[in-house]
């Protein structure tokens, strides 16, 4: 029990002392805030001053923000780490019960049960688009494992917090990627299946224009895309570490 509580309590104070780490653990909630009381005023807005209709496009908008919560806590993950590692408490964690392998997993899988808890509720309480149960369920593997990859793709390859800092806004840009699925109408969007950010936009956008089973389809091979880029990801983290 000791080594789950230990490195719980010492997320809490490493948050607690790190200001960017609050807005990045906040974040996500204040998106959902957003989406639920800022968009219908932003709607009615427009559409009383501008004769524009945004309500076509409610669609896009989530797409944007269910990218937007494992890109926001996969950061606080890879920062925490990086802080650590500068620390050299990671070699500190390797001699602990809880070894090097049970460190990395346990920091990756609190990102991940975030992601699911402010996905959820994101998808469910933003009001937006209804959604039944079994298009959430093709969802939420895909979005828990971009929280972990965004968090190695920073701890892989940047040596430094500052680093981490460059790198995380240049994977930020993928957060984009929804412009391409929203309105590439061809076969040809399909190059960017190789970014694993894609397919949980492709599978949202489409719900109503899918059949069951090629939505599972879909589903699939985004989850193996997802598997095979954070199994390089931890190759190359441990690589690092070590």
């Amino acid at each position: 029990m000791s080594r789950i509580i230990f490195p719980v309590w010492g997320n809490l104070k490493q948050i607690y002392s790190d200001p960017m780490l609050i807005i990045c653990l906040a974040g996500p909630l204040a998106l959902i805030l957003v989406l639920r009381f800022g968009i219908p005023v932003v709607t009615d807005l427009l559409l009383n001053n501008l004769g524009f209709a945004l309500s076509p496009y409610y669609g896009l908008i989530i797409s944007f923000a269910i990218l937007l919560v494992p890109l926001i806590l996969g950061c606080m993950a890879g920062f925490m780490i990086l802080d650590e590692r500068d620390e050299n408490m990671i070699q500190y964690f390797a001699v602990t019960p809880l070894t090097k392998s049970g460190y990395l997993w346990y920091r990756l899988g609190l990102g991940m049960i975030l992601t699911i808890l402010y996905s959820l509720l994101l998808l469910v309480y933003s009001g937006l688009i209804p959604l039944q149960l079994g298009n959430i369920l093709l969802l939420l593997p895909m979005l828990a494992l971009e929280a972990p990859m965004f968090a190695l793709f920073l701890t892989a390859f940047a040596s430094n917090k500052i680093e981490g800092l460059a790198l995380s806004k240049g994977a930020s840009l993928l957060v984009l990627t929804p412009l391409i699925v929203y309105f590439v109408h061809s076969p040809w969007q399909y190059l960017c299946g190789i970014i694993p950010v894609f397919w949980p936009v492709r599978i949202f956008l489409s719900f109503l224009n899918l059949s069951l089973l090629w939505s599972v389809v879909l589903a699939a091979t985004g989850l193996a895309v997802h598997l095979v880029v954070l199994l390089f990801l931890v190759k190359r983290f441990l690589l690092k570490a070590d």
